[in-house]
């Protein structure tokens, strides 16, 4: 494992991840940092979709649970042995009041409003998931280990005032978040956070696969903050064509693409746990195809991967009862 040594913070960080086996192989949803730690990202929608996927890009609405084929990646997640995040909290971190202020959608004036309401309605208060719940958006991936709670808690909010515009690398977004940390602006770190960072229009994230906006949409790492095992999550501003879908604003993208990272970082973390057989993480699987809105509060989200089986349905990406018709 890679170790960064920070001397813009007191305590030392540890760059975690390493190239994961497993993970490589041309997958597309795999990418590293400029300092080599493997991340998950989201690539672009017309990057990776094949002329060949007959798969629209929302789903078709019906009083009825959808289980739609899979466009990437090779049958079952499968358990590779690392940990999930049991009782997960997300916790969203604003790069400036810009992004925090910026326009919402569904109902709602600012972003930093959305994402509040739209993890009440992604995962509401639930006791399991029930093929019979309509908001069984999230609550899906307790399949993959029975102490996954089957909602997830907003942990905290926090807007920064850094400027909008400039390139930042991962290590530069890793660092910044250490920051936060050592100065006691977000609490002492969790590991059972995902620690979600949206940044301003203007603001570009790369990567050595390339830049946000382009390459990518979003995407999930970790790593070691004081023996902390961090979770993180960026999520550049998605006011670009690459990352634009029609009908659909930018807050709804930021909607999709915060479904599709919670739930990979829940289920894999550490870039060592649930993934199929050529690499792809639940989420890749179902990515950019029968896009769905939640039940409570019409949010944008993507389907999930299901393996099926005791209880749940599938095999393939799920969309609730309400199939798109909040």
């Amino acid at each position: 494992m890679k170790r960064v040594a920070l001397a813009c913070v007191a305590a030392s960080l540890i760059a975690g991840g390493g190239r994961m086996i497993g993970q490589e192989r041309g997958n597309p949803f795999v990418d590293h940092s400029d300092t080599g730690e493997t991340v998950h990202v989201l690539p672009a929608p017309a990057s990776i979709h094949s002329p060949r996927d007959t798969q629209p890009t929302d789903a078709v609405i019906g009083n009825r649970i959808g289980v739609y084929s899979q466009s990437y990646g090779s049958g079952n997640v499968i358990d590779h042995g690392g940990p999930q995040i049991s009782l997960a909290g997300f916790y969203a971190i604003y790069y400036n009041a810009t992004v925090a202020n910026s326009v919402g959608s569904q109902g709602q004036a600012t972003l930093q409003a959305e994402v509040q309401a739209f993890l009440a309605g992604f995962a509401p208060p639930s006791n399991g998931y029930s093929q019979s719940d309509q908001d069984a958006n999230y609550s899906i991936v307790t399949q993959y280990d029975s102490t996954i709670s089957p909602t997830i808690f907003l942990a905290g909010q926090y807007v920064d005032s850094k400027g909008s515009g400039g390139t930042l690398s991962d290590n530069s977004v890793q660092k910044y978040l250490a920051n936060l940390f050592s100065a006691g602006k977000i609490g002492a770190p969790s590991s059972h956070n995902v620690y979600g960072i949206y940044f301003p229009s203007g603001t570009r994230i790369t990567l050595q696969g390339g830049a946000s906006c382009s390459s990518f949409c979003g995407y999930h790492g970790r790593f070691n903050y004081n023996g902390t095992d961090v979770k993180y999550a960026v999520f550049p501003y998605t006011d670009c064509r690459a990352c634009s879908l029609p009908g659909k604003a930018v807050a709804d993208i930021l909607t999709i693409v915060t479904s599709h990272e919670i739930r990979e970082a829940v289920t894999d973390p550490d870039l060592n746990a649930w993934f199929d057989s050529s690499g792809y993480e639940a989420d890749d699987k179902c990515a950019w195809h029968n896009l769905y809105q939640t039940n409570t509060g019409g949010y944008w989200v993507q389907p999930e991967w299901s393996n099926g089986g005791n209880g749940f349905p599938g095999p393939g990406c799920v969309v609730p009862l309400t199939n798109g018709a909040p």
